[in-house]
């Protein structure tokens, strides 16, 4: 342990995590957030993917489908608010540690479903653990990385999940053929169903995120240091700065700092204060206010567009007259994209804007749906659906890596979790704004409606504050 001396050496927490020449995190962290940046993209991917199977298996019709999508977002938005707080409260560890948890025992059950009602439950388990795990991982590398770094290292994740995703969504067509949903009567639609097992081991796999528990360590994802110091406990901050700064100072000198101020134990008063502040006492206030309401409005708005196409995309796509036989194929084939954003954004994050990103998306999104409207049978599907398979995943990485940017420490997982969890209830009002439509034959309306959407929400973005390559102290102000 350093003493008070050597640490006033070395400068303010910030400056010293800021003047890191890497992201400081070892192999066991990149794993965990690898797995769990994997699994919440997969759980939302899979269900486009096992929809004609439910809508046989359960005898549904496209409304059906309504609540199930519905509750499961309805559970994002709880669960991001809830382990969100528990992780500005108690700890990112924590928080990490719960929403995996439950998202792993969602998978599983969903797995296990025996009609829509148990489907709706078990969805909005899922939902509840999904929510909070992507915005606590933003919130953790934010923390951790270097302000030139923080976009990079999130991208890199966003790459290697990006593959593991294309490969699992080819591998499921042939899980989907070998145990598919069948009549007993072939031809005969009336006839009793025959359950196929391939959707449900779609669904189960999901609950393999439980893996990621095991790099919860010291070892692996460490407790953030910024937060032990926000929480009263800048022994435990020190510690684990040190851990840091030994591995990315390993063979290099450590720099020094003008303006030196230690991470210094706090009184027993300040210390019981610290712990009293409630998150939502500092989210009230002004800027931050105005920020959450910018980036909820974003991601409401955004989340109806981005969901109305992922989870019904094959409906979507044979509602605007793609023949339903080429509808699935063309759905996993547009997910390809999903690594050519990513890999892009590795070189583009750290030097563009985060809203000039988000916006170009949204825009990409817009022209992407007006292709799908024309009159161009299966090239107009492809053409429509790589393009708006690329704006949403070039709008959604620099989003969550702005939404956890903007918000000062001690309220940073539950603004974010707020952020993308309440926004998630876009995607929850989704389906009864697009499949109604598509339930009447109008897939134009509904992708009417996808645009309009993803326009406002790239208006409202424009009144956030730029925060490329920024220290988080001097976007927030924090004292």
């Amino acid at each position: 342990m350093s003493t008070t001396t050597d640490r006033a050496k070395k400068g303010t927490i910030d400056q010293r995590i800021d003047a890191f020449p890497r992201v400081p995190l070892g192999v066991g962290a990149f794993i965990a957030l690898l797995i769990c940046y994997f699994f919440a993209n997969y759980d939302i991917s899979v269900t486009a993917l096992v929809v004609p199977s439910l809508l046989q298996e359960f005898r549904l019709g496209p409304l059906d489908l309504a609540a199930p999508v519905f509750w499961n977002l309805a559970g994002y938005g709880l669960g991001a608010y809830f382990f969100g707080y528990i992780a500005d409260r108690w700890g990112r560890q924590r928080g990490l540690f719960a929403t995996i948890v439950v998202l792993a025992i969602g998978g599983f059950l969903s797995a296990v479903s025996w009609d829509i009602t148990s489907f709706t439950v078990f969805r909005f388990i899922a939902g509840a653990g999904m929510g909070a795990v992507l915005s606590v991982c933003s919130t953790y590398i934010s923390e951790l990385a270097p302000a030139k770094k923080r976009g990079f290292y999130l991208a890199v994740i966003y790459t290697f999940q990006a593959v593991l995703l294309t490969i699992v969504g080819f591998a499921s067509l042939p899980v989907l053929s070998a145990w598919p949903v069948t009549n007993a009567v072939p031809g005969d639609p009336s006839s009793e169903v025959v359950g196929g097992i391939g959707w449900r081991i779609l669904l189960g796999f999901g609950g393999l995120v439980v893996f990621a528990l095991l790099f919860l360590n010291r070892r692996g994802m460490m407790e953030s240091p910024r937060w032990l110091a926000r929480a009263g406990r800048p022994e435990a901050a020190e510690r684990n700065l040190e851990i840091l700064e030994a591995r990315v100072y390993k063979d290099r000198p450590m720099p020094t700092f003008e303006d030196e101020q230690p991470i210094e134990p706090l009184t027993n008063s300040i210390r019981t204060e610290e712990r009293q502040v409630k998150p939502w006492s500092v989210l009230l206030k002004q800027p931050n206010l105005g920020r959450l309401i910018i980036v909820l409005l974003f991601w409401l708005l955004y989340y109806v567009a981005a969901y109305g196409f992922l989870s019904y995309q094959t409906l979507l796509l044979e509602g605007l007259g793609v023949p339903a036989a080429d509808s699935l194929v063309i759905t996993v084939v547009s997910r390809v994209v999903n690594v050519a954003v990513p890999l892009a954004m590795i070189f583009l994050i750290e030097r563009v804007e985060r809203r000039t990103l988000m916006i170009s998306g949204i825009v990409l999104m817009i022209l992407a749906m007006v292709s799908l409207l024309l009159p161009l049978g299966g090239a107009s599907g492809y053409i429509g659906s790589i393009a708006m398979t690329l704006g949403i995943a070039l709008s959604v990485s620099p989003g969550y890596i702005y939404t956890v940017e903007i918000f000062p420490t001690r309220t940073r997982g539950t603004a974010s979790a707020i952020a993308d969890g309440v926004g998630h209830m876009g995607g929850a009002l989704s389906p009864y704004l697009v499949l109604p439509l598509l339930a009447i034959g109008s897939g134009p309306g509904a992708a009417w409606v996808i645009i309009g959407t993803a326009f406002i929400a790239g208006f409202v973005v424009l009144f956030g504050p730029k925060t490329k390559g920024r220290d988080l102290s001097d976007i927030n102000k924090e004292s």
